[in-house]
């Protein structure tokens, strides 16, 4: 499966020098819903999910991928206004990604009784984000490496980078790129992007 990691221009090379994309935690996540697609008008509810919230965020981080590189507000939001990079990345078969559920409205508290509970509580989010084509990867934070402060997760066999993508009004050009590569990943591609002439959307510049 490949999917794709927006990153800024400055972290973004950076990260590429050391192979590695970053994990999140979900108290940082951009979405003050996240593990809180329950209603929860309900007072013991509402609290039993807060601390719910705090204890995951204290444990598991979060690798996010997009199914596409074409969404230009995905770009804005994720890659500092199309000054930064898109990864592809190709995950290997045995991959726990796992796909986001849209949902119009936040879900009715009986399903906390469901024995999809947990993978509900991870993997819901408001309809209006749908245009992310979100996948995530959840793990224990232990298993991802930590530096000042932050968590990473290395490329590796299971997670590999296969091409970079150049923001269309980015100053990175192939040859920062290329500088910032390892022997390892030295036959990534690597593509400049573009506006779609008659389209919305954000394709690969050809003659460029």
């Amino acid at each position: 499966m490949k999917l794709y990691h927006y990153m800024d221009e400055d972290y973004g090379l950076i990260n590429l020098e050391e192979r590695r994309i970053k994990a999140s935690t979900f108290n940082r996540l951009n979405d003050p819903f996240e593990l809180l697609g329950i209603e929860t008008s309900n007072l013991l509810i509402r609290n039993a999910l807060k601390e719910t919230k705090r204890r995951i965020s204290s444990n598991f981080g979060i690798l996010c991928f997009s199914k596409i590189w074409s969404n230009p507000v995905q770009w804005a939001h994720y890659a500092n206004h199309h000054k930064g990079l898109c990864l592809e990345i190709e995950l290997s078969d045995k991959s726990d990604a796992q796909k986001v559920d849209y949902v119009p409205e936040r879900l009715d508290s009986s399903v906390i009784s469901s024995p999809k509970f947990s993978e509900k509580l991870l993997l819901t989010k408001f309809e209006h984000w749908g245009y992310e084509e979100e996948y995530r990867i959840i793990r224990q934070l232990d298993n991802f490496v930590k530096d000042d402060g932050l968590y990473f997760q290395p490329f590796n066999d299971d997670i590999k980078i296969t091409k970079v993508i150049i923001g269309c009004q980015s100053n990175i050009t192939r040859n920062h790129v290329l500088e910032r590569l390892s022997d390892a990943d030295k036959d990534v591609e690597i593509i400049y992007s573009r506006s779609a002439f008659k389209s919305f959307k954000i394709v690969k510049h050809k003659n460029k």
